[in-house]
């Protein structure tokens, strides 16, 4: 009896596990400053579950012991750790000692260092200045000389990994030198062992971080790439070292090596290796290059050729600070938490089976980045003893909790390393529904809608082609619906537009180029699209307007044209103008005595019925 028993405690049976990701999971996604985070919560705290920060050695430390010991007060830290966890929310902090124009330390001058003052005290310590490097206003520079500050960097870190280690409100932490400590100080010269740390510095610094920073991930800019300033991708121990990566200009026009310089793309190559995400979350801050960029890096149609999703999953982006996107027309709440779900980890159960006294799961790794902290599968107090760290995209793994499963609803991902007011979901073995697309932001106005069938517009009567369409230009999505085709800008291409009545009119571009800020003629001259792709100028009724290509091949989809009437003649017979004045159709061809609809005679516009 005994050995049926055991027989049959082995007898697996699958069970369904209903379960969906419905919010953004923890440690990834788009991120918000804490100031503004604060101001739009009621909005967008559902749609983020990180804040960024910039963070200053010289507020929380207030001296050194003559042992060497450091003396601090970690109160103004903690304060802000306890002001994101608030919002349900987990902190990626960066602490710097340059800001360019910097005015966030109380009572210093613009541009001072965040060096310890004890440190500034020392007769042997000595900043340089520079009243505008780059263009970014007055800066001081940290002493490189000055052994003290040396030793200090590298104690501030081993205490700050002894004290948060196990903080549950902080996620990463991003490390590095010169300006926001991003690995440069372009506008300035180099000097190594005076503004900017030696390169022998440099390795003694991060393999002793490496060595101390074991439980939280710490990432450094790819500009650490570059070896005008680093000694990383030229030395093999360095390259050895577990770390993360970000990048402070994400999808700024020239990013992709496709695009123009690609210096981004080879920083990211170089340093990265293609295979550093594995190990080290890949974050960053979307590009200000242009003041635009944040607004428009959302758009569905993407930005410079380029959209999120695609970006994001190239580069296995776990979360990025997008703060000036709210202020953007696609930067919506239901946006943000639809592209913040498209980064990061994305767990699937596959595979649920119990077998009386324990429970099998099968799982993988839907998202484009794995978990780079722990987190297990649990049910109630009984942990797996399998992290899902470091679960790579499409890896499939195997692991068993020793308790059985009998309420689906008490299987859930419990981690040390989230806020007990956050939860990692996972999809479970049944299938999740189709998600509901975040239709695009269109303005609210009165417009008849001209789109295209080949070259055929479907308001014939005010719109002429010569050109060329296609439907393997991408799409747009006006309202609630979507075209994808287009008429190609080329150098042959002439469009007619005579409408019906006076008013606007919007030309809408888009599709797999980027439209932003792209050059069109109109009756020969020169405008340029806003950064969404899109013109509108002011049309009087009957008057043709002739479209051209600009500078550069873009795709026409849509034309919105006035709806609004104006005092238009109508007639009900040819014979109300004289038949020896000649009649044009609105594409502008000569018609016969004959013609009804829409015509123009004399140069007034009629409708003859």
């Amino acid at each position: 009896m005994l050995m049926t028993v055991s027989i049959n405690a082995q007898e697996w049976t699958s069970i369904d596990v209903d379960r969906q990701i419905t919010h953004p999971q923890p440690m990834t996604g788009l991120v918000l400053w804490p100031d503004l985070a604060a101001d739009l919560h009621s909005t967008y705290g559902g749609s983020i579950s990180l804040e960024f920060s910039y963070c200053l050695p010289c507020m929380v430390v207030k001296g050194c012991n003559q042992d060497g010991s450091i003396i601090y007060d970690w109160t103004w830290f903690d304060n802000k750790l306890a002001d994101v966890a608030s919002r349900g929310h987990q902190l990626v902090a960066r602490f710097r000692y340059e800001y360019p124009s910097g005015d966030d330390i109380k009572g210093a001058v613009k541009g001072a260092t965040a060096v310890p003052q004890y440190i500034k005290d020392r007769s042997d310590y000595h900043e340089t200045y520079a009243s505008n490097p780059g263009g970014d206003g007055p800066t001081y520079y940290a002493d490189w000389s000055n052994e003290e500050l040396k030793r200090f960097t590298k104690q501030f870190y081993t205490d700050f990994a002894k004290r948060y280690a196990n903080d549950k409100r902080l996620a990463f932490l991003e490390v590095g030198f010169g300006h926001w400590s991003e690995y440069h100080i372009y506008g300035t010269n180099i000097n190594f062992g005076v503004n900017f740390p030696t390169k022998a510095y440099q390795k003694e610094f991060f393999q002793h971080l490496s060595s101390v920073m074991t439980s939280i991930p710490w990432l450094i800019s790819i500009d650490a790439a570059d070896d005008e300033y680093t000694p990383f991708v030229d030395d093999n121990d360095l390259m050895g070292l577990t770390f993360g990566l970000f990048d402070d200009s994400f999808m700024h026009q020239k990013h992709e090596i496709g695009s123009g310089d690609g210096y981004n793309e080879e920083c990211w190559n170089a340093i990265g290796e293609k295979k550093r995400w594995k190990t080290g979350v890949c974050g960053g801050e979307v590009s200000y290059y242009k003041s635009s960029d944040q607004k428009n890096f959302l758009n569905p149609a993407g930005m410079y050729g380029h959209t999120w999703e695609e970006q994001s999953a190239k580069y296995h982006i776990t979360f990025m600070i997008a703060n000036d996107a709210p202020g953007g027309t696609y930067g919506t709440a239901a946006r943000f938490k639809e592209a913040t779900m498209e980064s990061g980890y994305r767990i699937k159960l596959t595979k649920c089976e119990v077998n009386g006294t324990s429970t099998r799961l099968t799982v993988t790794n839907e998202g484009i980045a794995p978990l780079y902290r722990d987190a297990y599968f649990a049910i109630g107090e009984t942990r797996c003893e399998t992290s899902l760290k470091g679960l790579l995209p499409g890896e499939e793994k195997v692991m068993e909790i020793a308790a059985n499963l009998s309420n689906t609803a008490d299987l859930k991902i419990v981690s040390d390393f989230i806020l007990d007011t956050q939860e990692i979901q996972f999809q479970g073995t049944t299938e999740a529904p189709a998600p509901t697309p975040t239709p695009t932001p269109e303005p609210v106005d009165d417009a008849t809608i001209c789109y295209f069938s080949g070259t055929h517009p479907s308001t014939n009567q005010v719109v002429f082609v010569s050109g060329n369409s296609s439907t393997s230009k991408g799409s747009v999505t006006y309202g609630d619906k979507t075209y994808s085709t287009c008429i190609k800008m080329e150098n042959t291409t002439s469009l007619n537009i005579t409408p019906t009545y006076s008013g606007d009119v919007t030309l809408i571009f888009g599709g797999s180029t980027s439209p932003a800020n792209q050059t069109i003629q109109i009756n020969d001259a020169v405008v340029t699209t806003d950064a969404n792709g899109r013109y509108t100028f002011t049309a009087t009724a009957g008057q043709t307007y002739n479209l051209k290509k600009g500078t550069n091949q873009i795709f026409l989809f849509l034309i919105l044209l006035p709806e609004e009437p104006t005092a238009v003649e109508q007639v009900s017979a040819p014979a109300a103008s004289p038949k020896s004045s000649q009649r044009y159709n609105l594409s502008g061809q000569p018609v016969d005595a004959n013609y009804k609809g829409a015509v123009i005679v004399d140069g007034k516009l009629q409708i003859v019925q």
